[in-house]
C-alpha cells in the first residue's frame, strides 16, 4: 500500500469530523511564541507551517508574521482552512514537494512530519535547512518512543501510517545543519510526544 496516498485519502475524507476534534484540544500559542523566540524574534518574520491541516495552529502564526505561507498535502483540510482564514496563504503540497522559499526565519511542523519515515525526513531536514537564515528555526513536534518505529492506526477515521521518533534521531538527521536549541517530552492522552527546535548553524 501507498501510505502516503491512504494518510492523505484519510484526512481528505475525514477533514470535518477531526477539524471538529482539533476544535476542542486548542492551539499551540505557546510553541509559536518560542519557536519566535528562538529566531531572535525578528520584527517581521518570515515563516512556513508545514501539515497546516484545518489552520487550528495557523491563526496564532500568521497573525506573528510579516509572511507566512502554509501547506498541507489533504485538500479537504485546505478547503477548511481557507474558509477560516481568508487572508492567509494555503498551498496544497506535501512536505517533500513543496517549494519551499528563501530566507526563512521559522518553519513549523506540529504533528505532520510523524507521517514521514526517516529515510524522507533527512530530505526535509535538508531542504528546509537551504531555505532557513542562518540562526533560523525549525520548530516540530512528533510522536515519540525509544526507537523508530512504523506504525499503522486504525480508528474511526480510518487506516494511517505513523513514525515514532525520538531526540537522538532527530540530531541523527539533522547532521551538522542544525543545533538542538530545545526539547522537551510529555504525554497527551495515551502517547508520548517530543517538541525539539532545530536553529540553522551556517555550514
Amino acid at each position: 500500500m501507498n501510505w502516503d496516498q491512504q494518510n492523505i485519502k484519510v484526512y481528505d475524507q475525514s477533514a470535518k469530523a477531526l477539524s471538529e476534534y482539533f476544535s476542542g484540544i486548542g492551539s499551540r500559542e505557546e510553541d509559536v511564541e518560542r519557536g519566535i523566540a528562538l529566531a531572535g524574534n525578528p520584527s517581521e518574520p518570515r515563516i512556513v507551517e508545514i501539515g497546516c491541516g484545518d489552520g487550528r495552529d495557523t491563526i496564532e502564526i500568521s497573525r506573528r508574521a510579516g509572511w507566512f505561507e502554509a501547506f498541507d498535502p489533504s485538500a479537504g483540510f485546505i478547503r477548511i482552512a481557507r474558509k477560516q482564514l481568508p487572508d492567509a496563504t494555503f498551498v496544497v503540497a506535501d512536505a517533500l514537494s513543496y517549494t519551499y522559499p528563501e530566507n526563512l526565519d521559522v518553519v513549523f511542523a506540529f504533528a505532520s512530519l510523524l507521517h514521514v519515515n526517516k529515510e524522507n525526513l533527512a530530505v526535509v531536514f535538508d531542504r528546509i535547512a537551504r531555505s532557513l537564515r542562518s540562526g533560523g528555526i525549525l520548530y516540530l513536534s512528533l510522536k515519540e518512543r525509544t526507537e523508530y518505529t512504523e506504525e499503522i492506526k486504525k480508528d474511526q477515521y480510518g487506516e494511517r501510517m505513523f513514525y515514532f521518533y525520538n531526540a537522538d534521531i532527530i540530531k541523527e538527521l539533522a547532521k551538522t545543519n542544525y543545533v538542538v536549541v530545545y526539547q522537551d517530552s510529555h504525554v497527551h492522552g495515551h502517547t508520548d510526544w517530543l517538541t525539539i527546535a532545530l536553529k540553522r548553524v551556517q555550514g
